[in-house]
């Protein structure tokens, strides 16, 4: 049985006709479905180039094809493509035998349009909420709350009609975009955790530099890190800038980090010489999955995520698995993930920087965050999530051999 994989990502075809992507949509992610399914088809947008980034990963490989579709970016250029878009959709829900659509996104909106036409039954998996990611201060636009309505409209619509349904979340999704009440319902992260856990001697190196704190009187700058796209706000940098601007105020020694690239890139830039952070704000670029990142999170003294829309944040896990403090939003699935005393509201910077300064003067409680961290990351190992996603992707081909005869 052959599924397609239908979602939002970007990745390139090289001369060699091989696909690449960045971060950890790689092949390891979708040769998954092959404990299960013959073949799967990845539907996405792909651009072909003459040679792919250094950072980037092989994204095909035996029983993983891609098809396809054109490379836009925004509404202006979805509805250019449009055509092309919907005849390509259509050409690769009719070459598979079941579809799995990854929420939110358009390519899914498409496809599922295709499964409703041919009267296909389908499953989904819901990774973000839409009308998060399209609330206030997001997306600079005045069609912005017009498009945050459909968006959810749509998602909730897609979620009533599907066979069977994958959350990323325990109940934070699941309240917004509820399943078919005969649907098959799954909860786990599909982060790719196997090697991202802290050996003894970084755990050490930690411990070691949060006792250091207790005696260094600030003489050391407190490192923050952050970790996400610069496409759009929803992640929060600016957020995260305005209370670094608190925090120098008040007198700490800070610096932050942020990894991640986008169109936002400049406008965080100059955000940073604009309330003085010109000189503490690094800004790294995109960083390859696996070793860099690690490196990157090791290399921090707290972990932010001032996220105003997040499903189970990936980023934030890779940092918990390597014992690193955490500071996130309370929004989707982070509330999930840390300890009360360690979320944010959405948006609030003088929170945030306040937040900041008790943690960096308090050696003890980054010590209590560290170890409650990594605890709770080991309940994302593979081996504990292997059964669900199992389960699932049988359930999803065992609705569709009931609703096809095949």
């Amino acid at each position: 049985m052959k599924v397609l994989m239908a979602l939002e990502h970007h990745f390139v075809r090289g001369p060699d006709s091989r696909v690449y992507g960045e971060g950890p949509a790689s092949y390891a992610l979708w040769s998954r479905r092959l404990e299960i399914f013959d073949e799967v088809m990845v539907l996405a947008r792909v651009r072909p180039v003459d040679a792919p980034r250094g950072n980037m990963t092989r994204a095909d490989g035996p029983n993983v094809s891609f098809f396809d579709l054109p490379d836009y970016h925004g509404p202006r250029g979805y509805l250019r493509a449009l055509p092309a878009l919907r005849r390509r959709t259509r050409e690769a829900v009719e070459a598979c035998d079941t579809s799995i659509l990854r929420l939110p996104g358009l390519v899914s909106r498409l496809a599922w349009g295709e499964l409703r036409r041919l009267r296909r039954p389908y499953a989904v998996e819901v990774v973000g909420d839409p009308w998060d990611a399209l609330g206030p201060s997001t997306w600079p636009s005045p069609l912005r709350p017009i498009f945050r309505l459909i968006a959810t409209q749509n998602q909730k619509q897609i979620c009533a009609g599907a066979a069977a349904i994958h959350y990323l979340t325990q109940q934070a999704l699941q309240r917004r975009y509820p399943p078919a009440p005969n649907a098959y319902v799954a909860a786990y992260s599909d982060a790719l955790l196997g090697a991202a856990f802290a050996p003894p001697d970084i755990l050490a190196a930690r411990t070691a530099r949060i006792a250091a704190r207790a005696t260094d009187a600030g003489r050391t700058a407190f490192r923050v890190g952050f970790i996400g796209s610069l496409a759009q706000m929803y992640k929060g940098p600016d957020v995260l800038l305005r209370a670094g601007q608190g925090c120098l105020r008040s007198g700490m020694n800070l610096e932050l980090r942020f990894a991640g690239s986008g169109v936002q890139l400049e406008a965080m830039q100059a955000l940073a010489h604009e309330v003085g952070m010109g000189d503490r704000a690094v800004f790294l670029g995109h960083l390859p999955f696996g070793d860099a990142v690690r490196d990157f999170v090791d290399s921090l003294d707290l972990f932010v995520m001032p996220s105003r829309a997040e499903g189970l944040p990936g980023a934030m896990l890779e940092a918990m698995a390597r014992g690193c403090p955490c500071l996130g939003s309370r929004v989707g699935g982070i509330p999930e993930l840390l300890a009360e005393e360690d979320l944010l509201p959405i948006g609030d910077s003088k929170t945030l920087a306040r937040k900041i300064i008790q943690v960096a003067g308090d050696p003890d409680r980054l010590d209590r965050m560290s170890a409650r961290n990594l605890e709770r990351a080991r309940e994302f190992r593979p081996e504990a999530l292997q059964k669900a996603r199992r389960e699932f992707y049988q359930s999803v081909r065992q609705k569709t051999e009931e609703a096809t005869g095949k």
